[in-house]
């Protein structure tokens, strides 16, 4: 398994490099236009006063996301900007590492190797983990020094709640995408079927909010949990989050490593 992980992880370390790199830049734009933002606030909020209270819910707009940083970068980073580069980044590894190798053919020689097909599945899983993990770390804590070179403050517990949240929200997308791309042989199915699950789930939460009478639907999607608010302003993170998002990333990890196990591929 180790040997797996360590090969793979090297052939990507350049991209996920580069990734780290543009998640990193995204948030320095961010941190950077604040104080741009902040001197307009009063009007920007006048502007948006005569719009609907759930349009403005829907996407993450409220007074906080004027006149405090935790509360700019919850709304226009966390809420939006970084879920989508984290799906795209960990369904790219998941559809190549197992659906796109059983497409080229060249899973067969890993497969004709005296390892077991568990510790080739999780050899894979880790580098989706290890990926998600080291790209938390680059676009998450970045906040702390970026802030604090344009004299900024942010409570640096804060930015350890949002790290665990997102973290989470990662690991069950990855979840997802290795249970997928151990059921099918072709990475594009995968991409595809995850990133229409993943729109389903923002269309869900976001009509949930417009639509306070059919809220309950906001609970079958992940979105609902990334309580990004939560964590960068008033430093808490819901039991119920890591809750859903820890048994989602069990479940499909356990499924997704039976199903690879038990899968006809030829050799």
């Amino acid at each position: 398994m180790g040997t797996i992980f360590l090969r793979i992880l090297k052939d990507r370390k350049i991209s996920l490099g580069v990734y780290c790199l543009t998640g990193m830049l995204l948030l320095w734009m961010f941190i950077a236009l604040y104080p741009i933002v902040q001197e307009q606030a009063t009007g920007l909020m006048e502007l948006l006063e005569g719009m609907p209270e759930g349009f403005l819910k829907a996407f993450g707009v409220d007074s906080e996301s004027f006149t405090t940083i935790e509360g700019f970068l919850a709304a226009k980073q966390y809420s939006a900007t970084w879920p989508l580069m984290v799906i795209l980044l960990l369904v790219a590894i998941a559809g190549a590492v197992i659906a796109g190798e059983i497409e080229k053919g060249s899973i067969e020689i890993t497969l004709s190797r005296p390892v077991s097909r568990i510790n080739i599945y999780f050899g894979r899983y880790l580098v989706g983990l290890v990926s998600l993990f080291v790209f938390t770390i680059f676009s998450v804590f970045s906040i702390v020094p970026l802030a604090a070179l344009y004299d900024i403050d942010i409570a640096f517990s804060n930015v350890l709640k949002l790290s665990v949240i997102t973290f989470l929200f990662g690991w069950a997308i990855l979840s997802l995408s290795m249970l997928l791309s151990s059921i099918f042989s072709e990475k594009n199915r995968v991409y595809m079927i995850v990133g229409s699950l993943m729109i389903g789930m923002y269309i869900l939460n976001t009509i949930a909010l417009i639509k306070e009478s059919i809220d309950y639907i906001k609970y079958a999607s992940f979105f609902h949990y990334l309580d990004t608010v939560g964590a960068l302003i008033f430093d808490t993170i819901g039991n119920t989050s890591i809750i859903v998002f820890s048994i989602s990333a069990a479940v499909f990890t356990i499924l997704g490593a039976w199903w690879f196990k038990k899968r006809d591929i030829a050799v």
